[in-house]
């Protein structure tokens, strides 16, 4: 049976859906006001919130910048002043602390404690710069450049204090990650560590492997004479 057509009258009389979801929704808020309103409060409360931490980070990533900045110079400056490394590091010692203490959790902050222990180890203060170095290692696993400085300083300061094994084993370390950077320089100090150990099988091999995988490199021609015996 087909169904009836609708008047244009009864039509108009026949309720507007839009009209009835408006209606419903009036009455809802009508009947929950309370919980409408804190909804509302907390909603624009997380935005704020937001908002003032976005804030509060880009103050923070600018002041960190602006302390390792500042001192990165005076470092330069005291370096220049005396040429010593042990002056220049105790007069910008302060700042260094500073900011780890502050801003050690930000970038700026993590590589400012690279600086410090690079300035560590130029001051011979072997102990500090080695605690500074395996910090950082932790803020720099992902980072391939800079992983092989740390690695390289750190075993550096293990050499200035002696502990030969230990620097093996952090030159080993920046061998086995990626990339090229200081690779060769790892190469020629392992030669010499590992003979200092009467390990002259590993010490030919790894000037053997310095001369061929980076023959431009400036240790490059010792290395062949060194390997060849």
């Amino acid at each position: 049976m087909a169904r009836r057509k609708l008047s244009r009258k009864e039509l108009v009389k026949e309720p507007d859906e839009f009209i009835t979801l408006t209606g419903e929704v009036i009455r809802w808020a009508k009947e929950n006001t309370r919980p409408l309103i804190y909804g509302v409060c907390i909603f624009f409360g997380v935005v704020l919130l937001v908002s003032a931490y976005r804030l509060y980070s880009a103050h923070q990533r600018d002041n960190a910048s602006a302390l390792l900045n500042q001192t990165r110079m005076a470092y330069q400056a005291a370096l220049e002043a005396d040429r010593d490394p042990v002056k220049a590091l105790a007069a910008v010692k302060a700042q260094f602390e500073r900011l780890l203490d502050k801003y050690g959790n930000w970038s700026a902050g993590r590589l400012g404690r690279v600086l410090y222990a690079h300035a560590a180890l130029a001051a011979k203060a072997t102990d500090e710069a080695i605690a500074l170095y395996k910090s950082a290692l932790d803020d720099f696993k992902t980072d391939p450049s800079l992983t092989a400085s740390i690695l390289n300083g750190l075993a550096a300061a293990y050499m200035q204090k002696g502990d030969s094994a230990a620097a093996i084993s952090a030159l080993e370390q920046l061998l086995a990650g990626n990339g090229k950077m200081l690779k060769d320089g790892a190469l020629f100090q392992l030669g010499g560590l590992y003979k200092a150990a009467g390990q002259e099988e590993k010490s030919r091999q790894a000037y053997k492997q310095l001369s061929t995988d980076y023959p431009d490199s400036v240790y490059a021609n010792i290395a062949k004479e060194k390997a060849a015996g």
